[in-house]
């Protein structure tokens, strides 16, 4: 495999767009990353586009990538169109990094995009309940009603840590506040205002533990990234970039998660004492904590330490989502993977602002989606070096 790098990046605001198509959501973050790597649609050799919800929000199945690009005006370019729950755009940024790894194509383009927010709930919820096996279905009452199907899987991973590795709601309330502390710092987040702990345990219960300032919102947005073999200064380098699917002698909420970082730190030849942040998918704040563990940064039981002594905050000792995270700077599935490498390539380039996490040189990036039997269907990690 030769070497890759992240030439360029582009990145829309998340938030709510009813008004604005997804076409035109793309463009812009795809416009965004071409002007940021200096190519244009004559440089780009295929296109890898991520996106879960196009066909139950407005009837755009099967060839949603193909739709962004002829509205672009762009040539005649080989487009995959990926659909994998919440690691779709990871997926897409997984497939782009093998066609140039493998030496296929020499310059990609990859995009996460999404519409997803309606004022109309239940569109939302039906796009979600997309993500489960629709064999083992095991939600509560009003879930994919009056909330996602997958608050329920959540609320049962902040059990979980609640009764198993010592957590307590206040400590989801201050991982919940660093998101948010964060994510004012962030011009592209859906939510911009620091919330205190206290703020958060106040807002209003959506199940159990779980209140609704440390789930993620419902929302909008576009991610693009430029891959290519290294032709100039400036790339991110792709030190590793996997996939793995949940076992089928599963034995942990999330066994995808670890087996696609354990594969990850193989091929990178680094470990998770080499990292200097990590961007991971946290659509609830229970579900960050529990993926400290799942990705090898944290040690089992060690949780509620990294949280006392601020351990994955922006001066802590392995900063944890500069960006927001999905609870902060918002969750437009198909768009999140991509935009996580978004905020690691900004990062290590040193341009993140008031958020940067300072000497920033090596990024660990995860991002999971779906579910069954309650349990993580599939997980992407990559790691990236400048």
């Amino acid at each position: 495999m030769r070497e890759t790098v992240v030439q360029g990046v582009g990145m829309t605001p998340f938030g709510r767009f009813e008004d604005v198509s997804l076409k035109d959501l793309s463009a812009r973050a795809i416009n965004a990353a071409f002007e940021d790597a200096g190519v244009g649609w004559n440089d780009v050799q295929a296109v890898f586009f991520g996106n879960v919800a196009a066909g139950v929000m407005y009837g755009q199945h099967s060839i949603r990538g193909e739709t962004v690009t002829h509205h672009m005006g762009a040539p005649a370019l080989p487009v995959t169109n990926v659909e994998n729950a919440c690691a779709s755009g990871a997926n897409a940024f997984h497939l782009g990094w093998s066609a140039v790894a493998g030496g296929q194509y020499d310059t990609v383009l990859v995009v996460g995009a999404e519409k997803l927010y309606s004022s109309d709930k239940q569109k939302s919820f039906s796009a979600f309940m997309g993500g489960m096996d629709v064999d083992y279905m095991d939600i509560g009452e009003g879930a994919g009603v009056s909330r996602s199907p997958f608050i329920d899987r959540y609320a049962k991973v902040a059990d979980l840590l609640l009764n198993e590795r010592g957590l307590t709601p206040e400590a989801f309330a201050q991982v919940a506040s660093k998101a948010h502390y964060n994510g004012s710092l962030n011009p592209l987040a859906q939510r911009r205002t620091p919330m205190s702990p206290e703020e958060i345990l106040a807002s209003r219960s959506v199940l159990g533990p779980l209140t609704v300032l440390m789930c993620s919102p419902v929302g909008d947005g576009a991610a693009a990234a430029i891959i290519s073999a290294p032709t100039s200064p400036g790339g991110v380098r792709i030190r590793a970039s996997q996939m793995r699917s949940l076992s089928a002698d599963s034995t942990g909420p999330s066994d995808s998660h670890e087996y696609s970082a354990a594969a990850a730190w193989e091929q990178a030849g680094l470990g998770p004492e080499d990292m200097d942040f990590a961007e991971l998918h946290d659509a609830t704040t229970p579900g960050e904590i529990v993926s400290w563990v799942e990705s090898g940064l944290c040690r089992p039981g060690d949780e509620m330490k990294w949280v006392e002594t601020g351990h994955t905050t922006l001066k802590g000792d392995l900063p944890v989502n500069p960006s927001g995270g999905l609870v902060a700077k918002g969750h437009p599935i198909g768009a999140t993977g991509v935009a996580q490498v978004y905020e690691a390539v900004t990062q290590l380039r040193g341009l993140a602002g008031a958020r940067q996490v300072a000497g920033a040189r090596r990024a660990f990036v995860q991002c999971g989606g779906g579910l069954i039997k309650g349990t993580t269907a599939v997980s992407a990690a990559h790691v990236l070096e400048i």
